[in-house]
C-alpha cells in the first residue's frame, strides 16, 4: 500500500463514530472522482469533503446518516475484484471502502486513493 493511500485511510478513520451524515456531492466521470460531503446537522457550514480518486466501482445512495466508511475486509475485497474480473495487479492497487447505513443497503466504493479535506466557511 502506498504512503498516500495510508494517509487517506487514516484521515477517513478520524470521521468514524463522530455522528456525521454523508451526502453525494459530485462525480466527475472523466477523472473518475467521487466527492462526498460529511457534515453534522447544525454545524453552520463546517464540513469535511471526502474525495475518492480513480473510482472504478460505486454502489451508493444520494444521502445517508450513521454509516461511516471502513476499509473492507480482504475477503470482501477479493469477492468484488473477482466479480468485476479485475487483474491481480489491480487488486493490489485498489482500495475497497464499505459503509453500512442504518437504513438502506451496503455502500461500496472501489478506488485508488481517498483524500479528506476540512471545509470551514468564511466568517
Amino acid at each position: 500500500m502506498l504512503e498516500s493511500q495510508k494517509r487517506g485511510i487514516s484521515n477517513l478513520e478520524r470521521l468514524q463514530g463522530q455522528g456525521y451524515e454523508y451526502q453525494l456531492e459530485n462525480y466527475t466521470s472523466g477523472l473518475s472522482e467521487l466527492s462526498i460531503k460529511a457534515y453534522k446537522t447544525g454545524s453552520q457550514g463546517h464540513f469535511f469533503r471526502v474525495i475518492f480518486q480513480t473510482t472504478l466501482y460505486v454502489q451508493i445512495p444520494i444521502h445517508w446518516g450513521n454509516g461511516d466508511f471502513h476499509l473492507a475486509t480482504s475477503d470482501r475485497h477479493a469477492i468484488l475484484m473477482e466479480t468485476l474480473g479485475l487483474s491481480p495487479e489491480q487488486k493490489e492497487q485498489l482500495l475497497l471502502f464499505t459503509a453500512l447505513p442504518s437504513k438502506g443497503t451496503e455502500i461500496l466504493i472501489l478506488c485508488h486513493k481517498v483524500l479528506v479535506s476540512q471545509e470551514i466557511p468564511f466568517p
